[in-house]
């Protein structure tokens, strides 16, 4: 795998794991493999949306009841967004193989620049082990006020409708172990799908950062080339590189458009209800010690939701700064003196990066620092609408 391609390396790992990504070609040799998997997928998708439908039933039972919707509202309003994402991997494998398969083109591979590719690899590989380590932790600290409920002899009751007596012992054990099964792997592959899609535009972020140095350097890269060539014309070898950033750049623009194309209406969804699941998250937390182990959970899934939300937006305000400077770039390099041909091309392209790259969710949020302020503001005012509607 490609230095590039590497940075989605342990999403992929993590994500084929839990049944919402489908095995890659390579790995597909044996046709008995590749059929268990997609059965195991299949599983995966039934099971995540029964358990949503359990839990969309338990919210209607309980609408009367505050406190209790709460405790579902949260959970299920996170499953909501896990099922919309993972049927975008379910019903879009071709084309997510195929923005993948991009991440290995030779363009964003170069090895001049391999120490920003692998710091970004770095990074994105580090980051999703310890943002699915924290969902795997949340998920665990769940589990432990019905266990203790239990052995005191308390009635336990779990967030979602299910028609078994699970007051026995070896049912309850059942069930339990259902509920944190089912909530584990949403919560890994739902934070798992977020810091994929970030870490692809964290790519096109420093292939932008790597095509800026490659414009502000082309007559200098260009000088080089002819010393170690004498027998090459100055302006033909500055017209070559200047042919492959153009190609570098529709590149860069290209994965940006497609992975807008495949995701864009996930994390509509995702921004739509993100504010909701931190209003009931916070309606929940207040209510809570904060010396409790409840009270860390919740914590630990506010952080998570935050990080999520931030993630998209973050990357593609990164995004779009860096699109936005290629401008300056371009017009630093020492184009004065080069042939006419030449100077039309980078008027052409300063006139094409003049507007910059803006991924959007469902092509009408545009994701950027300024939106997830927004969120949080709707967030609070869901929450302070619904305290004084107690």
């Amino acid at each position: 795998m490609s230095l590039s391609g590497s940075s989605v390396f342990r999403h992929l790992f993590l994500l084929r794991c839990c049944g919402f990504c489908r095995l890659s070609r390579s790995s597909t040799a044996r046709r008995g493999l590749s059929v268990a998997h997609e059965v195991y997928r299949a599983l995966t998708l039934t099971l995540t949306v029964v358990y949503l439908l359990q839990e969309c039933i338990y919210a209607y039972q309980e609408r009367t009841d505050m406190d209790k919707l709460s405790r579902v509202m949260f959970l299920l309003l996170c499953h909501i967004t896990s099922v919309a994402k993972q049927l975008v991997f379910y019903l879009d494998a071709d084309r997510i193989d195929c923005l993948i398969a991009t991440l290995d083109d030779p363009s964003y591979n170069e090895m001049s620049h391999q120490r920003l590719l692998v710091d970004a690899s770095r990074w994105a590989s580090r980051f999703v082990w310890a943002y699915s380590g924290c969902a795997v932790v949340t998920c665990t600290l769940w589990i432990v006020f019905p266990i203790i409920y239990h052995v005191q002899g308390q009635t336990v009751e779990f967030p979602f409708w299910i028609q078994i007596d699970y007051t026995k012992s070896s049912m309850f054990v059942v069930v339990l172990l259902y509920s944190y099964y089912v909530t584990t792997l949403v919560g890994i592959a739902n934070t798992t799908m977020d810091a994929f899609m970030a870490t692809i535009l964290g790519q096109c972020k420093t292939q932008f950062t790597i095509l800026r140095i490659k414009f502000e350097t082309l007559p200098t890269r260009a000088k080089q080339a002819l010393r170690c060539d004498s027998e090459q014309n100055y302006d033909e070898v500055l017209m070559r590189l200047f042919h492959d950033c153009l190609k570098h750049y529709q590149k860069i623009v290209d994965t940006t458009s497609s992975l807008q194309s495949i995701f864009s209406s996930a994390i509509l969804i995702q921004f739509g209800i993100g504010a909701w699941i931190l209003c009931m998250a916070a309606y929940k937390i207040v209510n809570l010690s904060v010396l409790s182990i409840e009270f860390a959970s919740m914590i630990l899934f506010i952080s998570c939701i935050l990080t999520e939300l931030f993630l998209y937006c973050y990357y593609g305000n990164e995004v779009s700064t860096e699109s936005d400077r290629l401008v300056t770039s371009i017009y630093s390099m020492e184009w004065v003196g080069a042939r006419l041909g030449f100077q039309r091309g980078l008027l052409v392209l300063l006139e094409r990066a003049r507007r910059p790259v803006r991924p959007a969710a469902g092509l009408v949020i545009p994701l950027s620092l300024q939106t997830f302020l927004k969120i949080i503001k709707s967030s609070y005012t869901f929450y302070a609408v619904l305290r004084q509607t107690k």
